[in-house]
């Protein structure tokens, strides 16, 4: 039986299947210069000397935490120092001068305040670059360090050597977000509706860009403006797609319309449950811790009791021609929700939900849909991004030897999907995919779900109107 093709309102929340069938301490932060270069090209290459007053690009990325960063490509003259490359990232810095030179105190809110940059001494911001394979303590200031074109740089909040995010995912993630930019409609600012609209928040929102400046060029339509007046019907959809617009309008700051309808909305004390699934039930926790918002204890143990026997999770459980077993999309998401809500990674939940994971992985490093049905088994972009999601939410290396299948794993197979635009295939030589290029950004990003805890900021009154549910 042909299965009909889901609307466009919910799209984006169903399995990929049913579309398929159909330093130094904080004190030196003074100079710790932040990064610069990118050429948003295939490989990342370190910095190239420039001579005097040359045309130069670069990328400077912020690590603020294990899974928190925002990357900023950049122009410039060069050469600069690594501190001026930090500055003309866009990001908030907040500097402090001293006898020796200039301490970087915080970037983004993340660190110290002016008056007392060295508020912790412990925890500072190191300042790195990348040669090329790997990242590399600076041994001068950001004053002193010397930046030319074809430099990546990372700032590190941290103790003295935490470890950084790789910058090769990170500026592929720039060069696919670049390609997905002229994409925007001009006419509305959304992505060819509500469902590719959301998976645009939560890429752009991975990213740290504010929704309501991406927009495809000046004095057009914004990203926020293109939900602000669709924040109700969409999540008027039901649990999963509330969540979803939740957890994409915290990440890019867009304010929350009053007339928009949150998951804890869906949620039946005497069920336990926001809906029908453990699809559905992982996202409603996910856009409820989002909102920072309580998750209810049974919410999550009727997502734990949903676990099939092989430590994996589906969808749902019906029909069962379409949901017969376990995949690792359903299983993803499943695990960063329980984590998110305050679920041990050590518990036996989450190792067993792993384990599937591991037996699901095939020989290029990427992730299937579904490992157990021939038809579903091949690794694409969809499943691999999540897998990676829920890796690093867990505490997993993906580059460590539990998840690599000789010299491939999960990072090096998504990697192999990218063309030389900047986007995705979701299979080796299917072509550009819009979808998987979304979903591409927030793993390579090095990300999880929710992106964003925070409390919601109210639209104004006057800006839509109060519907209550």
């Amino acid at each position: 039986m042909k299965q009909a093709a889901p609307s466009d309102r919910s799209w984006a929340l169903w399995p990929a299947h049913a579309w398929r069938k159909r330093g130094v301490h904080v004190a030196f932060a003074a100079g710790l210069g932040l990064a610069l270069v990118f050429l948003l090209s295939a490989a990342v290459a370190a910095a190239r000397p420039a001579g005097p007053n040359s045309p130069a690009s670069g990328v400077v990325i912020v690590q603020s935490g294990d899974h928190d960063l925002v990357a900023r490509p950049i122009t410039f003259t060069a050469p600069v120092s690594g501190l001026r490359a930090l500055e003309l990232s866009g990001l908030k810095v907040i500097t402090a001068s001293f006898g020796w030179g200039t301490a970087v105190c915080s970037i983004e809110g993340v660190g110290c305040p002016a008056q007392n940059c060295f508020c912790d001494s412990n925890t500072s911001w190191n300042n790195n670059y990348w040669d090329g394979n790997a990242w590399q303590i600076y041994q001068v200031g950001a004053e002193q360090s010397v930046v030319n074109d074809g430099a990546v740089e990372g700032w590190r909040w941290g103790g003295w050597g935490a470890a950084m995010w790789p910058a090769r995912p990170v500026t592929a993630a720039l060069q696919a977000l670049d390609w997905l930019r002229p994409l925007q409609s001009p006419a509305d600012g959304g992505y060819g509706g509500e469902s590719g609209s959301a998976e645009a928040l939560l890429s752009i929102g991975a990213n740290g860009y504010p929704a309501d400046a991406w927009r495809r060029q000046p004095g057009a339509p914004s990203l926020a403006g293109y939900w602000l007046g669709r924040a109700q019907s969409y999540s008027s959809a039901g649990a999963a797609e509330a969540a979803k617009l939740a957890v994409g309008a915290l990440a890019t700051d867009i304010c929350w319309p009053r007339n928009a309808v949150r998951p804890s909305a869906y949620y039946s004390e005497t069920a336990g449950a926001y809906g029908f699934g453990a699809g559905r039930q992982a996202w409603a926790i996910l856009g409820t811790a989002a909102l920072s918002e309580t998750v209810p204890a049974q919410a999550t143990q009727v997502l734990k009791d949903l676990a099939e026997p092989n430590g994996g999770w589906k969808w749902q459980p019906s029909p069962a021609v379409m949901f017969p077993h376990a995949d690792t999309n359903t299983t993803a998401l499943a695990l960063q929700a329980l984590i998110a809500a305050g679920e041990p990674r050590t518990s036996t939940v989450v190792t067993q939900g792993l384990a599937y994971l591991k037996s699901a992985q095939n020989a290029d490093g990427g992730f299937p849909w579904d490992p157990l049905d021939p038809s579903k088994s091949a690794s694409d972009a969809h499943s691999t991004s999540y897998v990676l999601q829920a890796l690093l939410a867990a505490g997993q290396d993906p580059a460590s030897v539990d998840w690599s299948r000789g010299q491939n794993n999960p990072i090096s197979y998504l990697l192999s999907l990218q063309l030389p635009d900047g986007s995705f295939e979701r299979f080796k030589g299917w072509g550009a995919d819009q979808l998987a290029t979304w979903q591409a950004v927030v793993a390579l990003l090095g990300r999880t779900f929710p992106l964003r805890v925070a409390q919601p900021r109210w639209c104004s009154a006057s800006y839509l109107p109060i519907v209550s549910r």
